[in-house]
């Protein structure tokens, strides 16, 4: 749909001075330009915001564009829609291109030759893509894929396409190679680099990659480029570097980009590849500012969203008066790749040597999981993952923040691919700062903020923060999150496991506290007392004791092996407490509350530590709903490594036990 202008100040032809009021200038519609303007806004810029776009669509997100060429999504799917806390300080104007910049005189030109006042200027013009020197690439069937009209135009043409050609094996040409196979068409990707995403992935990443993208029936040529473009009239085909010529009606070429920096040399704006900025993002104009992917920061071009969104950030809360500096963006990359999770970030491919520096690999290529990080002095360098990995975010989150990272933590990742428990993979229990959603940069703390202000939706929070609402690959997060958010539901059977733990508890405590029974004065007063007097019954009562305990460590299996799985868990967890419970009756029975002396006492003590252990465990699992979901993960591993360690002496003790009563 084409826009009409917005309402913004038109001034005369003649150059003007801007005024102290005077509003500031974003020309850039894209995902970046729109995060400044809404981020300017919620931080309360004073003043008014005139935003260019000079395509004739309402603002949308570009990395949503292969979804929408795969048909995975429509127009409406991939909107950003603009501010609306302050339409009355926001002037759009959509449809408008801007041509001139002057910055003597503070005022832009548009195509029609209207003038525009601002104070302060930012450049969000993005990229364009790159287009190789070879011959040919002028034909009628060579296309390029980087803004709605390329969509528009692949989606028309893939309805009578039927071999198309994909230059590019890159995460753009790769999402478009899938994007084009919506039709039926043929599909033949072309990559320079000896394997796919080069830049992102190693070796063995790069192969699954090529794995899953061959499933999908896609054919993958590496490690030569495209030479020329073959046809008269239309594209007929390609030839490569290596002399292979491939037949194809279409051509989409997905080489990579070129920051649109003609604006900037216009106005004699400092550029090297890109817009050079400082730590401000401040051009070598001191009111004009550069950001997303047009910029270039310390040498720096970044071609992904994220960076961006966090430049954007930094500057909306410099120009809203608190003071930020930018120092750059940990290049990352957690998508969904042809329909495979890849995640990469940080020193992954090639990386610098050091002193002390490892690379560890978790490899299941029974489920195609492929994992690797790179660790110096216990923190890490690099991180990077093939197939779903819930501990990705946590991942970036140790990259940025520089946490440290444990020999215990190598040796688990080593074992199992993961660095936390799995107990600890809720996000919830993520800390505050640590970033959730990467595309926008939303922290968990952020995402918890606006749960406990009502968002309880996926939609709601994309709604109040931007969560999961360009790429998705959050989205699973989100949901992890909403579902930690909410009251939660007490365990099956928790009333009878708080009053098994009781009663346990309670026979503890009486075992510990009650006199020993008194022996009998003669034959006729033997009665119960028998039960730990006469030698049969006492070995009767002790072997029971042993198998109890035997029979309990077998149902604590039933957790560790999951094959076992006869029953439910809930069942055969309530039958190990109540096992439990009865323990301290049969230990009445055969001791008569006597505790005995040396090892013998060490033996009783240990015994009535395991079971008041266990108790203390279910009657914190009962009532865990009740606390604090931190609280009652650390109280739950506390116990049950006690409850674990207590086992270990009772073996030994119990031998010293059993020989010593047979021998003497």
């Amino acid at each position: 749909m084409l826009i009409d202008p917005g309402n913004a100040e038109i001034i005369p032809v003649a150059p003007l001075r801007a005024s102290a009021a005077a509003p500031l200038a974003i020309i850039g519609a894209g995902p970046v330009g729109v995060r400044c303007a809404r981020e300017l806004l919620q931080r309360g810029y004073p003043g008014e915001i005139l935003l260019f776009g000079d395509e004739p669509w309402a603002p949308y997100d570009r990395v949503r564009l292969s979804a929408l060429l795969a048909g995975d999504t429509d127009l409406d799917g991939i909107v950003v829609p603009l501010p609306v806390s302050a339409p009355a300080r926001l002037h759009s104007h959509l449809g408008c291109r801007i041509v001139r910049i002057e910055p003597a005189d503070k005022y832009l030109e548009d195509a029609q030759g209207q003038r525009y006042r601002y104070s302060q200027l930012i450049l969000a013009t993005g990229s364009r893509a790159h287009l190789p020197s070879v011959a040919g690439i002028e034909l009628p069937g060579v296309f390029v894929f980087r803004d709605l009209k390329d969509t528009a135009a692949l989606l028309a043409r893939t309805v009578r396409s039927r071999h198309c050609v994909v230059v590019g094996g890159g995460l753009l040409g790769l999402e478009a190679a899938r994007g084009l196979q919506r039709s039926h068409t043929r599909v033949t990707l072309v990559q320079q680099a000896p394997r796919l995403m080069n830049r992102q992935l190693d070796e063995a990443a790069g192969a699954l990659l090529r794995l899953q993208v061959e499933a999908l029936g896609i054919e993958v040529l590496t490690g030569s480029g495209l030479a020329a473009v073959l046809g008269e009239r239309q594209v007929t085909g390609v030839r490569l570097r290596d002399g292979r010529e491939i037949a194809c009606d279409t051509l989409l070429l997905a080489t990579g980009i070129t920051p649109n920096v003609q604006l900037a040399l216009a106005a004699q704006l400092r550029v090297g590849r890109g817009i050079q900025v400082d730590d401000q993002l401040r051009t070598s104009q001191p009111e004009i500012f550069a950001i997303g992917e047009c910029a270039e920061h310390r040498g720096l071009i970044y071609g992904l969203v994220a960076p961006g969104y966090e430049q954007a950030c930094v500057l909306a809360s410099s120009l809203s008066g608190t003071p930020a500096e930018y120092r750059g963006s940990l290049q990352a990359t957690a998508l969904k790749v042809a329909g495979l999770p890849v995640f990469s970030a940080g020193e992954v491919v090639d990386p610098l040597r050091r002193p002390q520096q490892r690379e560890l690999h978790f490899r299941d290529p029974a489920r195609g999981l492929y994992r690797k990080l790179v660790v110096q002095r216990g923190r890490l360098l690099g991180a990077l993952a093939v197939g779903e990995c819930q501990e990705s975010r946590r991942w970036l989150d140790a990259l940025e923040q520089g946490r440290p990272i444990s020999a215990l933590m190598l040796w688990r990742f080593r074992r199992e691919g993961r660095l936390w428990p799995e107990d600890q993979q809720r996000v919830a229990q993520w800390p505050a700062q640590s970033t959730v959603c990467q595309c926008m940069g939303v922290s968990r703390g952020q995402l918890s903020a606006c749960i406990a202000a009502g968002a309880g939706t996926l939609a709601g929070l994309a709604e109040q923060c931007g969560a999961g609402s360009v790429c998705g690959g959050c989205q699973p997060l989100l949901h992890n999150l909403l579902g930690d958010s909410g009251p939660r539901a007490a365990v099956g059977g928790a009333r009878a496991l708080a009053a098994g733990g009781l009663l346990a508890l309670l026979l503890c405590l009486a075992f510990l506290y009650l006199p020993p029974f008194a022996a009998p004065t003669s034959v006729l007063d033997e009665g119960v007392s028998a039960l730990w007097q006469d030698g049969l019954l006492r070995q009767l009562s002790g072997f029971g004791l042993l198998g109890l305990v035997l029979l309990g460590l077998l149902m604590s299996l039933r957790k560790r092996l999951p094959r076992l799985a006869l029953g439910s868990f809930g069942g055969w967890r309530l039958l190990h407490v109540l096992l439990g419970a009865g323990l301290p009756l049969l230990l009445a029975a055969h001791t008569g509350l006597d505790g005995g002396d040396n090892l013998n006492r060490w033996l009783l003590l240990d015994f009535l530590l395991l079971l008041g252990l266990g108790a203390l465990a279910a009657l914190l699992l009962a009532g865990e709903h009740r606390l604090s979901p931190a609280l009652a993960r650390r109280s739950r591993r506390l116990l049950l490594w006690a409850h674990i360690l207590a086992v270990w002496p009772w073996p030994a003790l119990l031998a010293v036990h059993v020989l010593s009563v047979y021998y003497f």
